[in-house]
């Protein structure tokens, strides 16, 4: 979790002039640190469950920049960084994007459940 927020902020602190990593990367890697303190808090969920629980917290704080508040309070470091300022319609679409990705690669790497069949067993 540690790189993913720390590679998150240095895609905001250290812009390049490429989209991808001025915009996208910081706003994927926000949905994967959703996705990853979810996993902490509910390490028996499937990756499935985790991904919308991840993507509907995404989508309140996003829902939740239309109130103003947080442009309200842009001057609490916090608030700028953790809740941002403005909505964007295009970042539910990297937020959706980042929690796929997330759940996709804990799916991919999670050991098998007790009592699942092992790849190689066929009926």
């Amino acid at each position: 979790m540690a790189v993913t927020v720390a590679v998150g902020l240095a895609s905001r602190l250290y812009p390049a002039g490429d989209f991808l990593w001025d915009r996208v990367t910081g706003e994927v890697l926000y949905a994967v640190a959703a996705y990853l303190a979810w996993a902490v808090l509910l390490p028996r969920r499937s990756p499935a469950r985790l991904a919308a629980v991840a993507f509907a917290s995404c989508l309140a704080v996003e829902v939740f920049k239309l109130t103003g508040v947080p442009a309200a309070n842009q001057d609490a470091f916090l608030v700028r960084w953790f809740l941002g300022m403005t909505f964007d319609w295009v970042n539910l679409g990297y937020y959706l994007a980042g929690v796929v990705l997330a759940a996709v690669a804990d799916g991919a790497t999670r050991p098998p459940a007790p009592g699942d069949p092992s790849p190689g067993d066929a009926g």
